[in-house]
């Protein structure tokens, strides 16, 4: 038997040795197209290279599905990306071959990349410590990709809260590797791939807060562009956009380390440069306009903003809307531009529903790809599997009867795996629709989150004989509570509202309110008209939804005479003494309606010691571990001894605090929760 299998090689042998000489021709030639294809930014182009290559040969499985990662990355499909980065890391994670190697840790630092800027550092760490494990094991770790590796793993234990002495060694050793790399090599490349190890250290520090090693990293950063703008090829371009990337890390480093004069001669020195001229140099520096508090600037930047994203074909993304939209939002607010956060919001109000529809159309087509894709690989190891079948069947004739066995359990192996395959693959599908349900709730969230720190003031106004305090706790759902307050004539206006039908929509129609109350407390002097413009200003958009409530009043500080309407809001409480009572509504004329809630302009007078306690339906709502809820006859019990105990707004909302803090124990919360209280 030993001796057929001697014979049946021999075909084999002969086969390999015709062909490896023309098969070295061949794979210089797909590593030429690949080439072109790359410098020409045909990614489309790319992916088909990639596609055929493989198929005749020339191009190993690995390396096809790193091409097939990079296209898909550009190509802003990071969900392909990852899934073939993932499948050339797998593919080349047991050969020790050179061309293997570079290809698996060009793959595992494009993937690390991907999540890292994800913000799936857990993933991310999942890949990266392996790799560098292995590529230390090859002495392998000289090259860009092993040193980006260790400053990506360095980011993620940043990023994840394991920042400390092994981040720091971790990038120091970085970058010593790319001193050496260039002390070794002198090439431009060697200088641009430690400049752009520099860049991701000093945004880390930045972004964990750790500001004084910022400013270490980026003096380093600043030295090496020096060094580099000696060399006699250095292109001015570039160095221009590196130096202005200096200016303005190093400019947010002094600014969080109250060197707000050497900040701002920095920032001095990056508005020089050519690259601060252009609209990606304009929303750069609102990172340092913003963390300096200089809003009119932030906001005149933010105006380029559209023009840089109305050159994406696709429209906005999710990404784009709350990156970007958020922030100009939030710069145009604190700015004082009042019409144009409005402006601002109802465009990402508009924006969203094109953004989660072109969000769910990348994500069939990718999940389209993937599953053929996998079906191709299938395909592909059953054909490479019959081919090795017709092989050893033509070379081996004589001894036929020898593997009638073979064919027959192959077979049926064949047949097991093609339905366990069949079985993964209704799995697989059935998890991608769970999961992208769950990322698109998920985004809304953050968004709805994003958006409800602009509903929260920042600091209330303090008047003689007012007393004034409020307490906002934020729920793990997408409703979003409002409150203001504004003194203006000696009148307090105050409002406090909330959207409840857990939907980024009434979310951003609740910010749309707390906006128009803004504009219109500085303009009307009676509630009912404060209502009229909020409802003139949502109906003027299209805009009907009763999932948000509302209530406004004013308060006289020098008669304590309380004028107010009830658009569907939580009643507000008066509390006396021993007594509580609701807020009462007498039955008057309707005067108009906000979001289809009808509200009755009334009036009353604030008795001496009398507290006055508003709060959102999220108080009421809260649930304790067996799933009862709160209730209002419970908040009147609770609010009444805490008025005993505690007769000034701070100490009693404290105690309210604490008392529903021990009701809900560590159960979570979907609602969140506002509490006003204003004394006499």
């Amino acid at each position: 038997m030993r001796k057929l299998w001697i014979f049946a090689m021999i075909p084999l042998l002969f086969l390999m040795s015709c062909g490896s000489q023309e098969g070295g021709e061949q794979n210089q030639k797909a590593e030429n197209l690949l080439e072109k294809a790359h410098k020409a930014r045909n990614y489309q182009l790319l992916l088909t290279l990639a596609d055929s290559l493989e198929a005749t040969g020339e191009l190993s499985t690995a390396k096809a599905n790193y091409w097939r990662g990079y296209a898909s990355d550009r190509m802003n499909r990071k969900r392909m990306a990852e899934f073939y980065w993932k499948a050339s890391v797998e593919g080349a994670a047991n050969s020790t071959s050179e061309s293997s190697t570079d290809i698996y840790a060009k793959s595992a630092s494009r993937l690390v990349n991907l999540l890292t800027v994800r913000g799936d550092y857990e993933s991310a760490l999942k890949v990266a410590e392996p790799a560098v494990a292995r590529l230390e094991k090859l002495e392998c770790d000289s090259t860009s990709d092993y040193i980006n590796l260790l400053i990506y793993i360095g980011c993620c234990q940043a990023g994840i809260g394991k920042a400390g002495e092994a981040t720091s060694d971790g990038f120091e050793r970085a970058y010593q590797k790319h001193l050496d790399n260039i002390d070794k090599t002198h090439l431009d490349g060697a200088y641009k791939d430690a400049i752009a190890g520099l860049i991701n250290i000093a945004y880390a520090c930045n972004t964990i807060g750790n500001y004084k090693e910022a400013i270490n990293w980026t003096d380093k950063f600043g030295k090496l562009i020096g060094e580099y703008e000696q060399r006699l090829d250095a292109n001015s371009d570039y160095i221009d956009k590196q130096v202005a990337r200096f200016d303005i890390y190093k400019a947010i480093a002094l600014e969080k380390l109250d060197e707000k004069e050497e900040a701002a001669k920095v920032y001095e020195a990056f508005k020089e440069t050519e690259f601060s001229k252009t609209p990606e140099g304009r929303i750069n520096a609102n990172d340092y306009l913003t963390a300096a508090g200089r809003w009119d600037e932030a906001a005149d930047n933010y105006s380029s903003l559209d023009a840089l994203l109305n050159k994406q074909e696709a429209g906005y993304s999710i990404d784009d809307i709350q990156n970007l939209m958020l922030k100009k939002y939030q710069a145009n607010l604190l700015a004082g531009r009042r019409d144009s956060a409005l402006a601002v919001s109802l465009q990402i109000s508009n924006a969203l529903d094109n953004a989660f529809a072109q969000a769910k159309k990348i994500d069939e087509e990718e999940q389209a790809t993937i599953v053929k894709k996998v079906e191709q690989m299938t395909e592909q190891q059953a054909e490479e599997a019959r081919n090795k079948y017709y092989i050893l069947v033509a070379a081996l004739v004589g001894v036929l009867l020898c593997f009638l066995g073979y064919i027959f359990f192959r077979r049926h192996g064949n047949q097991k795996l093609q339905e366990a395959y069949e079985d993964l693959q209704d799995d697989c599908r059935l998890l991608e629709e769970n999961t992208a349900k769950k990322e698109r709730i998920e985004t809304e969230r953050r968004i709805a989150h994003s958006v409800q720190e602009n509903l929260v003031p920042q600091a209330l106004p303090k008047y003689p004989k007012l007393g004034l305090h409020a307490l906002f706790t934020p729920g793990n759902g997408i409703s979003s509570d409002l409150y203001d307050t504004i003194i203006r004539d000696d009148k307090l206006y105050f409002c406090v509202g909330n959207a409840a039908d857990n939907s980024i929509q009434t979310s951003i129609l609740a910010n749309i309110a707390w906006s128009l109350f803004r504009t219109a407390a500085a303009l009307e002097d009676a509630p009912e008209r404060i209502m009229s413009v909020i409802n003139q200003g949502i109906a003027k958009e299209g805009q009907i939804n009763r999932g948000v409530t509302l209530f406004v009043g004013i308060l006289d500080l020098k008669t304590w005479v309380l004028s107010y309407c009830n658009a569907g809001h939580d009643t507000p409480l008066l509390l006396l003494g021993d007594e509580v009572s609701p807020l009462e509504v007498e039955p008057n004329k309707p005067v108009g309606s906000v979001y289809g809630w009808e509200f009755i302009p009334q009036e009353t007078t604030i008795a001496p010691g009398t507290m006055f306690f508003l709060y959102s339906n999220g108080l009421t709502k809260v649930r304790s571990k067996d799933h009862k809820q709160y209730g209002e006859k419970r908040v009147r019990g609770e609010a009444l001894q805490a008025m005993k105990l505690h007769p000034s707004p701070e100490p009693f909302i404290d105690s309210m605090h604490e008392a529903i803090e021990k009701y809900i124990g560590d159960t979570p919360q979907d609602y969140d929760m506002t509490m006003l209280v204003i004394k006499r």
